[in-house]
């Protein structure tokens, strides 16, 4: 699994985004690897969000639904490291 930062809460907005472009580089290799960064994508994108920015809100939730779809696929194929 990658080790994405937790607490999102004290960065500025080009932090954000600085977090979000390293983490992009590095293309997940594994199914929980891809869970773990549409998670972290979907946190991320949600801390931009309260600002008011309406596609900010809307990009957390498309990686939520990508990484529930992950975990889904997870499940089905008999588990996994979430």
């Amino acid at each position: 699994m990658s080790d994405y930062p937790t607490d999102l809460s004290g960065l500025t907005g080009p932090q954000l985004v600085r977090l979000f472009l390293d983490a992009a580089k590095s293309a997940p290799a594994t199914d929980p690897d891809r869970a773990a960064f549409f998670d972290f994508k979907a946190r991320l994108f949600t801390v931009l969000a309260q600002d008011g920015n309406p596609d900010a809100a809307d990009v957390a939730d498309r990686a939520r639904l990508m990484r529930d779809r992950i975990l889904v696929r997870i499940d089905s194929v008999g588990g996994g490291d979430r």
